[in-house]
């Protein structure tokens, strides 16, 4: 029982790990976005792709 639940501790703490990572790439993103930085500069240092970093720019733009 013991390494179930170590198991799904692991797994959770991993999940965790990723969101967090994924939300400090957009907070980069959008940072980068209102210092006017280009679109290719954006996603070659936020690791996003060009779909994601233009739909910042246009949820921030509106």
């Amino acid at each position: 029982m013991g390494d179930v639940m170590e198991k799904l501790i692991a797994k959770r703490e991993k999940e965790a790990m990723r969101k967090a990572q994924k939300e400090a790439r957009i907070s980069l993103a959008k940072e980068m976005l209102a210092n006017n930085e280009s679109i290719d500069k954006i996603v070659k240092y936020s690791k996003l792709s060009v779909k994601e970093v233009r739909a910042l720019a246009a949820k921030m733009s509106a």
